[in-house]
């Protein structure tokens, strides 16, 4: 029945299933999954939107992504058994004791069609069920939609209807485990509106492009509830009237003002920088005919003529957008650091069925928490609201 009513579903959308989770400061969110996760963090653009959207707090992010992984822990069975990998699926999520833990699976299953569907449930419940002492808030996202690449490769249109019924069922496990569902599949129409005919949004019509994971941040913050408010600024020059959402800004001159951001800005993706998400408009009126320029803390951002200023401009660069670049890199050489921790290069000779010729160098391996540890704190550092000033001037 689940499969034969699919096209109803594909029209009806699935809804959350529960109020998402209250991030707060001090948690530990754990990310799990196969390769849509693992491959997250390596342009990090999921937790950077994350990151940004919980100013000042510190929250805690473990990528445990392995790809080709599944409710059944296949992919880390390494040399061992399928009961081997789920245990230590188990293990590698108990170990960072999550208060927070985000699953992404149903993409690998789903090829199994209607045949492997009682099967992945029941995987799918019975992970739910052993990691219950973790107490951790739960979130299921939905498998990502098949994109059609067109030939040579293969219609991905059956796929599809095996990806939305897998999705149904994982709203139905998600409502029966107390967790929170978000499904990705309804991005399909969002992204592909701001894509266009010309890009795709994945490499293969599976697996996201660097474009790809920066479109689904926003869909990814709103699994964890997480909303922001639109950045605008309008300043009268005049009567000196002045509005602004997204952050506070007072008069700090005739033409300066101190400008804070409720959050850092939205990063920009290298050479898309029209398909910025939220996008900071500043809308300057009455300036005496001419051209100006606009300096953030000293900087250069641009430079237009009295009328552009007039209708509102689109800022795109500046410290805070240097702040924000920097953090992500920042989260992303935390994350290597972190890789290197749990996903040893030589595992076989540190831990698997070779270590009695190098299992004495195991013990190396806590010597990278410190450094994680360090890293996270610099992230923490950037993730902070700075009072910025902003000033025009007259350029000739």
């Amino acid at each position: 029945m689940l499969f034969q009513s699919i096209t109803l579903i594909a029209f009806l959308g699935v809804m959350p299933s529960q109020s998402p989770p209250n991030i707060k400061d001090g948690d530990m969110v754990a990310l799990v999954g196969g390769t849509l996760i693992e491959r997250e963090q390596v342009s990090g653009y999921w937790e950077t939107e994350l990151t940004r959207r919980l100013t000042g707090q510190k929250v805690r992010f473990r990528n445990l992504g392995w790809s080709g992984d599944t409710v059944y822990g296949h992919a880390r069975a390494g040399f061992g058994s399928t009961a081997d990998g789920y245990k230590r699926l188990i293990e590698h999520i108990n170990v960072v004791k999550p208060t927070v833990t985000l699953f992404a699976y149903g993409a690998n299953e789903s090829f199994e069609g209607e045949t492997g569907a009682s099967a992945f449930q029941k995987g799918y419940e019975k992970l739910l069920k052993d990691l219950s002492g973790t107490k951790s808030k739960s979130i299921l996202l939905s498998p990502l939609w098949h994109e059609n690449m067109g030939p040579p490769l293969p219609d991905a249109a059956p796929h599809n209807l095996n990806l939305q019924a897998y999705g149904k069922m994982i709203d139905d496990i998600a409502k029966a485990n107390q967790a929170n569902f978000y499904d990705l599949f309804q991005s399909k129409t969002s992204c592909e509106a701001m894509l266009g005919k010309s890009m795709k949004l994945t490499s293969n019509g599976i697996h996201p492009t660097e474009l790809g994971y920066y479109l689904l941040s926003n869909d990814i913050s709103r699994a964890f509830g997480l909303d922001e408010e639109l950045w605008q600024v309008a300043i009268d020059t005049a009567g000196g009237a002045i509005s602004s959402k997204g952050c506070n800004v007072e008069a700090a001159g005739k033409m300066t003002w101190k400008v804070t951001d409720k959050m850092l800005p939205r990063p920009v993706v290298p050479g898309f920088a029209s398909l910025n998400l939220s996008p900071r408009t500043i809308a300057i009126k009455n300036l005496p005919k001419g051209t100006y320029k606009l300096l953030v803390d000293g900087k250069d951002v641009m430079v237009k003529n009295s009328e552009d200023w007039g209708r509102g401009v689109v800022i795109s660069s500046g410290p805070d957008f240097d702040q924000v670049e920097m953090m992500r890199k920042m989260i992303l050489e935390k994350n290597r650091q972190y890789f290197h921790r749990w996903r040893p290069q030589n595992e076989t000779y540190l831990l698997g069925f070779r270590k009695h010729e190098q299992g004495q160098n195991a013990r190396e391996l806590p010597q990278f928490d410190p450094i994680v540890a360090a890293k996270e704190e610099e992230v923490f550092k950037l993730n902070k609201s700075i009072t910025r000033t902003y000033s025009l001037m007259e350029s000739k």
